[in-house]
């Protein structure tokens, strides 16, 4: 589609792209490379490279041979030493005193008609004084994500990623500021403000915002173009020198323009080119030959979580992943992330009104399978999308809601009775809207019955859920465990007075947070070789059990090393499904004790050092097997957990997933992605969305007091239940995400 015509005031300068060269040789030809064709193909354009007193090898050799190749459009000159970028940047400015100007930097790609478009955009109205483009990391131009840098997405080329942002027109926004690395400078706005401020910024950082604040004051504009793409690898010419650079540039922007920051901080703030963005990457979302993947969730991070977060790191851009998740305080509000990524723009719908209009969106992306993972906090809806969209879905289990509300499967004290029961009610996990056991799982038969594939992370789970629901296609399939090692050799324990034992994770009551304190207290009173220390917290303090606190996920490998665990521990007091912290217990190839209980004799099976208990373990007796294990294990023992079949598929992402979320060939979109597909009201969330609404921040409040030492005696008179029904009241989010 041609981009929609804009009437355009005359353009008064011929143009002039002013490239200051310092090092890499072979880049900044690619940036040269990339720019000549339409300097060429415009009769009024022409290209200056000035050398500024490069230390490369051939640099110099590389641009002569550039302006021996087109004599009459490129231009070569060389700083006798080295100006910096501002300097090097006015030289060019008086060599061609009349042009308009864009500055382009030696490590940026440019792509089509850019020049064209550039200048088309500069001269929609008398008052505009710059314009940048899109980019991949050009702060708040940057794409896909704000503030950020970016890669190149899904494998495109930026020819392919510009002509998307060629496709339709969307309105460029004002700023406080543009960004020097691709900038459209008009002369006459250059004639009113002056040059770049050479005294006050030296070798560069900060002069294209002085230069923008100084065209604001008279009266000019500074326009972000959501029209055109261009690929910027980012301070090659600055090294190791940028941080110094800017925090100096910085000071002297505050002393210059006083509200600089702040105008800055508002417009991010307000983000006037999320929908922009947004219908930019639903534009490549459907436009590439990729499956692509609405994945179902419960946003309360956790396993779910970081179960989507590593699919979407493992298949990186050859899936596109987005991701549903109710929003918090309404009723059928959902927030819909183009991407599973942190820092993504999100829309947030309401099922009720926006329904119709949300089904043309994901039928326009192409959407060709959706990957249901939990549908709590969810309305009714939510099992209709599938259909709705007439694609296939699929179903990952990671917990037994499912079942009938109680995701552990525990009664109101956090044990598991045994065996799945029908009968087994919990007030802690009340069914939602009151709803009866029945009408609950009415949707859920239909999803399990015509599911493509179910995906069970234990034999233990697949055997529970098929006491209640029927399915045809279902596979046993481990987690995909990136840059952990599920085999990694068992240390030997060392000999020692005393033996850290580390437990790890949030731990509920279901978690085994009881249990673990009755063992440390009894070991501190019958003086046993071994102590406890908590890598996490519990829903309440502990005694005698040395805690971390919340940590970072990503950083628990690095936390079990510097805590010098000796051996992990597992209360575990229900049939955990997969248990991640399982996972991160066995990279770091330390003996573990387990219950024999859910996921952990399979994923334990055969593993030396290792221990599994019978559950339900007796306190003294749970006590005497740690004694015996780690005698045991100092007498170098052979202690082995028992060898359980295997029933997992062991390639299943690797070979059997992509097959299952990709649409037959042939098929594609029918809609043409535009800008009216996105509703303006979608960009801001309802309700108290947002870090803490009100009644999270109460929550951290309550956990301030709760937790503090001088509290602990009226603690123990408040029933669990009640607190726990406080904190459900208050917030469903996971703990660790309102207190960190």
């Amino acid at each position: 589609m041609n981009v929609k015509s804009i009437e355009l005031v005359n353009k008064t300068s011929e143009i002039v792209v002013i490239v200051p060269v310092y090092r890499q040789v072979e880049m900044t030809q690619r940036a040269i490379l990339a720019a000549m064709p339409e300097v060429l193909e415009l009769a009024n354009a022409h290209l200056l490279a000035i050398n500024d007193a490069s230390p490369d090898e051939g640099m110099q050799v590389m641009l002569e041979a550039c302006a021996l190749r087109w004599p009459d459009k490129f231009t070569v000159l060389k700083n006798t030493v080295n100006l910096g970028f501002v300097g090097t940047v006015n030289r060019g400015l008086a060599y061609f005193p009349k042009h308009d100007v864009v500055l382009l930097n030696s490590d940026v790609v440019v792509a089509n008609n850019w020049l064209t478009r550039l200048a088309n955009e500069a001269y929609q109205m008398d008052n505009i004084g710059t314009v940048t483009p899109f980019s991949n990391n050009a702060t708040i131009c940057s794409f896909p994500k704000f503030i950020e840098k970016n890669n190149l997405i899904f494998k495109l080329k930026v020819d392919e990623i510009d002509a998307i942002f060629n496709q339709s027109y969307l309105p460029c926004v004002a700023a406080p500021t543009g960004v020097g690395f691709c900038m459209y400078i008009r002369r006459a706005c250059l004639d009113e403000i002056g040059v770049l401020n050479e005294e006050k910024f030296g070798r560069g950082y900060g002069e294209e915002n002085d230069l923008c604040q100084r065209s604001l004051k008279k009266g000019w504009q500074n326009l972000i173009s959501p029209n055109i793409y261009a690929y910027h690898e980012g301070e090659v010419s600055f090294g190791d020198d940028k941080q110094a650079l800017v925090e100096s540039a910085m000071q002297v922007i505050d002393e210059l323009h006083p509200n600089y920051h702040a105008d800055v901080q508002k417009f991010i703030q307000q983000d006037g080119l999320k929908l922009a963005r947004l219908t930019r990457y639903i534009q490549v979302l459907a436009s590439i030959d990729a499956p692509k993947v609405l994945h179902i969730s419960h946003g309360l991070g956790g396993g779910i979580g970081q179960y989507i977060n590593e699919l979407e790191t493992y298949y990186q851009d050859t899936v596109a992943n987005l991701l549903i998740e109710p929003q918090q305080n309404s009723t059928k509000g959902i927030r819909l992330s183009l991407s599973v990524a942190d820092n993504v723009d999100t829309l947030f719908l309401n099922l009720n009104t926006d329904y119709k209009a949300f089904i043309k969106l994901l039928e326009s992306i192409n959407v060709s399978c959706v990957h249901f993972h939990q549908t709590v906090g969810h309305s009714a809806e939510i099992f209709n999308i599938a259909d709705d969209l007439d694609v296939p879905h699929i179903i990952s289990i990671h917990d037994f809601y499912w079942l009938a509300g109680n995701p552990t499967l525990t009664d109101e004290q956090g044990h598991y009775p045994g065996a799945y029961s029908e009968n087994l009610i919990n007030p802690l996990y009340p069914l939602p809207d009151n709803m009866s056991l029945q009408s609950f799982r009415k949707p859920l038969i239909k999803l399990f019955a015509k599911a493509k594939h179910i995906i069970f992370p234990s034999y233990a789970t697949q055997i529970i859920f098929a006491n209640v629901y029927e399915f045809k296609r279902a596979s046993v399939a481990y987690h995909l465990e990136l840059n952990r090692d599920m085999q990694k050799p068992v240390a030997k324990l060392k000999n020692k007075k005393i033996y850290t034992i580390g437990v790890l994770g949030a731990l509920s009551r279901e978690k085994g947070a009881d249990i673990l304190e009755a063992l440390a207290v009894l070991a501190k009173t019958q003086n046993l070789t071994y102590q406890f220390k908590l890598l996490g917290y519990a829903y309440r303090p502990l005694k005698d059990i040395d805690t971390t606190g919340v940590y970072q996920t990503e950083k628990l490998s690095t936390l079990i090393k510097t805590e010098k665990l000796d051996m992990i521990f597992f209360p575990a007091q229900w049939p955990e499904t997969y248990s991640y912290t399982l996972s991160y217990a066995l990279d770091a190839g330390l003996p573990i004790i387990a219950p024999e209980l859910g996921a952990f004799p399979e994923r334990l099976s055969g593993r030396v050092n290792s221990l599994l208990f019978a559950y339900p373990a007796d306190i003294n007796v749970l006590a005497t097997l740690l004694t015996q294990f780690i005698d045991n294990l100092n007498g170098e023992a052979n202690i082995t957990a028992p060898v359980v079949k295997s029933r997992q598929v062991s390639d299943f992402y690797q070979q059997q997933y992509r097959p299952l979320i990709s649409k037959q060939s042939g098929e594609s979109s029918k809609i043409l992605v535009n800008e009216g597909l996105i509703k303006g009201q979608w960009l801001i969330p309802s309700g108290a969305e947002g870090d803490l609404n009100q009644r999270e921040k109460i929550l951290a409040y309550l956990w301030y007091f709760y937790s503090h030492d001088a509290m602990q005696g009226l603690v123990k008179l408040i029933p669990f239940r009640v607190s726990r029904f406080i904190k459900r009241m208050l917030s469903r989010r996971p703990l660790h995400d309102i207190i960190k």
